[in-house]
C-alpha cells in the first residue's frame, strides 16, 4: 500500500507557526525544534495509517488526533490524500473554528 499525500491549509500552516512561536517565546527555541519534529513524526506515522484519529462528532468527513496534552489535529481523508484543516488547541470547541 502507497503513502498517502499529506497537505496544510493555510489555516493549518498558521496554527502550526502560532504554536511553533508561543513555544520558542515562553519555553525556548530546542522545546519549539522539538514539538516540530515530533509532528513531521506523526506526518510519517499519518501517511501510513490515515485512519488513526477519530471521527469528529460535528463532521463525519473529518477526523480528529489528540496530537499531545495541549494540541489535536484536524484532518480531512480523500481518496489518498490527507489534508490537515487546523492544528487546535485540545480545549478548542471546533464548531467554532470551522
Amino acid at each position: 500500500m502507497r503513502d498517502y499525500k499529506i497537505s496544510f491549509t493555510k489555516r493549518a500552516d498558521k496554527d502550526e507557526i502560532k504554536i511553533y512561536d508561543y513555544i520558542t517565546e515562553k519555553f525556548g527555541e530546542i522545546y519549539a525544534d522539538n514539538f516540530r519534529q515530533r509532528l513531521i513524526t506523526f506526518l510519517q506515522l499519518l501517511s501510513k495509517e490515515p485512519h488513526l484519529g477519530r471521527p469528529a462528532k460535528q463532521d463525519s468527513s473529518l477526523r480528529v488526533y489528540i496530537f499531545n496534552k495541549q494540541n489535536k489535529i484536524v484532518y480531512k481523508v480523500k481518496e489518498h490524500d490527507i489534508t490537515i484543516v487546523r492544528i487546535l488547541h485540545t480545549k478548542t470547541n471546533m464548531a467554532s473554528r470551522f
